[in-house]
């Protein structure tokens, strides 16, 4: 075996252990916010699991949440997730009003659909939003937004890292669209253990080669370390258009096939 090949599986089998002590499936919220003047109308979409964790939906722990349960905690919900978003124009603060509760289902479980509405002391230029649902609890969470200005879409992922960001409604940038999604699809990868499972399984055949029917490791580090760069690159950034597609609302799969 030669030290290229020794030197991949080693990495490899760092990723696959340290994975296996700490692969955690991230929560997701949906935000949608559309701008119109200096009215704001938006829906956010947030999972029922996360939300029975936070606060409490299974009133009666029969392990189901029903839809009266939800009902009798509107205010409670609705008050918890407002004091978790913040929205100014131009400094000037939006005062966040919560509307009518629905419920969707996602490709992942059930969500609540909370509609609202805001209004700015003028139109913006410049959009502020500052989010901090569910961080204090699970850290892996992340914010998904889609923006509508201007006759323009854009779309944000908000971390405890980026947890406030600013945006200039005249200038939705595509490249900073691009660079979240992708540093997004990485942490995506990173933090699951089915990711790198699969792979590890794409990345084998780019440290081997196959001789006279006997698989033998590839002589060259440089081959092996373009097929491994190849093959990561354009893993993850499949990885990143389809959190672009689920943020944009271009792509919803049904919860079953």
């Amino acid at each position: 075996m030669t030290r290229a090949l020794a030197a991949l599986l080693l990495v490899l089998a760092y990723l696959v252990l340290a994975h296996s002590a700490h692969a955690h499936k991230p929560s997701d919220s949906y935000l949608t916010i559309a701008v119109a003047e200096d009215t704001i109308s938006g829906q956010w979409d947030i999972a029922l699991r996360d939300l029975d964790y936070a606060i409490g939906l299974d009133s009666d722990d029969d392990g189901t949440i029903t839809w009266g349960e939800l009902r009798e905690q509107h205010d409670e919900i609705a008050a918890y997730a407002a004091a978790r978003l913040k929205i100014s124009g131009d400094g000037g603060a939006c005062p966040l009003r919560i509307g009518e509760q629905l419920v969707d289902n996602h490709s992942d479980g059930a969500y609540t659909v909370l509609k609202f509405a805001a209004s700015c002391p003028a139109a913006p230029q410049k959009l502020a939003v500052s989010y901090a649902l569910f961080f204090d609890l699970d850290p892996q969470h992340r914010g998904l937004l889609r923006l509508a200005a201007r006759n323009a879409t854009g779309s944000a992922v908000f971390s405890p890292e980026t947890a406030s960001q600013n945006f200039v409604l005249s200038d939705i940038s595509r490249w900073r669209q691009f660079f979240d999604f992708g540093r997004e699809g990485v942490w995506h990868i990173w933090i699951g253990f089915d990711h790198i499972l699969f792979l590890v399984a794409l990345l084998l055949p780019a440290v081997l080669c196959r001789d006279q029917k006997r698989w033998l490791a590839v002589q060259r580090f440089r081959l092996a370390f373009m097929d491994v760069f190849k093959i990561v690159t354009a893993f993850t950034i499949a990885h990143s258009i389809t959190l672009s597609l689920a943020a944009l609302g271009v792509l919803a799969l049904p919860s079953r096939l």
